[in-house]
């Protein structure tokens, strides 16, 4: 029996997934995608930076790069949809092209791959927004995406994030942010 790589599978479950949301897909997203983000990752430390850009309303331009200061990042840039499932609830998914380096990668210039991933953004009380995301990075060998975060919007200004990266090219990371919507 010929069982299915990740990459196979997650795409089936966004083609899947799209395939019911059209009526949502017109709706208004409930979250800001124009934004910037600086990122800190623990465990090791390090440091990271994020831009997104809408550029329809339905669709947003992304770019990030992050570093633990080990001769080594991920950086990424790619295009991402979002659709309001109800008033509470996002849709989102990203596709990205990479460059990542790491201990277990020691190429001089990285290895580069694509990511593909899907999310699900909730707003659970009045200023809390929490989500996760699965995915799949296509290099050499497929690496599952799973993280889940919060997101604290204290007002128009600024919101403070903590995401548990659980899965990804750095397993087991917790990593916090503030994004800077405009």
């Amino acid at each position: 029996m010929n069982a299915l790589s990740p990459t196979k599978l997650l795409c089936s479950a966004v083609i899947l997934a799209a395939s019911g949301l059209s009526s949502a897909a017109n709706a208004a997203a409930n979250f800001p995608y124009n934004y910037f983000e600086v990122r800190v990752p623990l465990s090791p430390g390090g440091l990271g930076i994020a831009g997104s850009q809408e550029i329809h309303p339905n669709a947003h331009m992304i770019a990030e790069a992050e570093s633990h200061f080990e001769n080594d990042w991920i950086i990424g840039a790619g295009l991402g949809f979002h659709a309001a499932v109800n008033q509470f609830t996002d849709l989102n998914g990203q596709i990205k092209l990479l460059s990542f380096k790491n201990e277990e990668n020691d190429k001089s210039m990285g290895r580069l791959a694509s990511e593909l991933n899907f999310g699900l953004s909730a707003w659970i009380m009045p200023q809390l927004e929490t989500g996760g995301k699965v995915g799949v990075i296509a290099a050499e060998e497929d690496i599952t995406i799973f993280s889940l975060y919060a997101r604290l919007h204290t007002g128009d200004a600024f919101s403070m994030g903590a995401e548990w990266r659980i899965k990804g090219v750095n397993d087991q990371t917790l990593a916090f942010s503030v994004r800077y919507p405009f």
